[in-house]
């Protein structure tokens, strides 16, 4: 119930109880001007306030639902209250600063530590997702390679892809994987060493064992990897035989 059918109400009540204003607000500790002001409308008064009058005047929040009062939201309503009073309170630094001011920063403290925890978490799982994808790519790859699929291979290049020392893009890709083909190419092993991501760049380090017309070779390798339209693609590779 809102103004003005909240006055009329207690005006309705007070009458029916045969009280003068004089004797409500002796029973509820109020002023009668302030009374006066609830009954005409002027103000809206706090949760706190009202509840006290309708106890004097014997009525019964809980039990008069159809009257528009809810006890349990006078409740919440005073709680509120209650938390607006603090927070106002916490920011007057008229009285005890030192308190408040050492209550403000342990608060923003916890803050910026829950910040900063929620924060790494979110970044440790990116990560975690970005390895996941870039591990099933390599073995995708690898996999594509053993049944001579070069044009699956190509699509986990860049077209601005570099292979050191001396290949760049696409076109130059195809030819060494051709090649190789050609060459009898057998990968016999494959090891990831590490996987680093930084948002959209990740840098992959492994090491694989090969064979290529007969000779077997032990290569160490740094691949990386960019997020580029919705997947991890190869745009640097550098390879040393050891």
């Amino acid at each position: 119930m809102t103004q003005p059918e909240l006055g009329k109400k207690i005006v309705e009540l007070r009458k029916a109880k045969g009280f003068t204003q004089e004797e409500l607000v002796e029973k509820c500790n109020l002023s009668v001007r302030t009374l006066q002001r609830i009954e005409s409308g002027e103000v809206v008064p706090r949760n706190y306030t009202i509840k006290l009058i309708f106890t004097a005047l014997d009525f019964d929040m809980h039990e008069n639902p159809s009257q528009g009062f809810s006890e349990t939201k006078f409740r919440i309503s005073d709680r509120l209250n209650q938390f607006y009073g603090f927070v106002f309170d916490l920011f007057n630094f008229k009285t005890h600063p030192m308190k408040k001011i050492t209550i403000l920063a342990v608060t923003l403290g916890l803050v910026f530590t829950g910040v900063f925890i929620l924060s790494s978490e979110s970044k440790a799982q990116k990560a975690e997702k970005a390895i996941k994808a870039i591990e099933e790519a390599q073995n995708k790859g690898n996999q594509w390679m053993k049944e001579g699929k070069i044009d699956s291979v190509l699509t986990l290049y860049r077209d601005d892809v570099t292979v050191f020392p001396n290949i760049s893009g696409k076109a130059e890709v195809r030819l060494m994987l051709e090649d190789a083909q050609d060459g009898g190419f057998k990968l016999k092993e494959f090891h990831n060493i590490s996987i680093s991501v930084a948002d959209s760049i990740a840098v992959q380090k492994y090491y694989d064992v090969y064979e290529y017309r007969g000779v077997e070779y032990h290569q160490k390798g740094m691949t990386e990897w960019r997020f580029t339209k919705g997947k991890w693609l190869t745009v640097n590779d550098i390879m040393n035989n050891y």
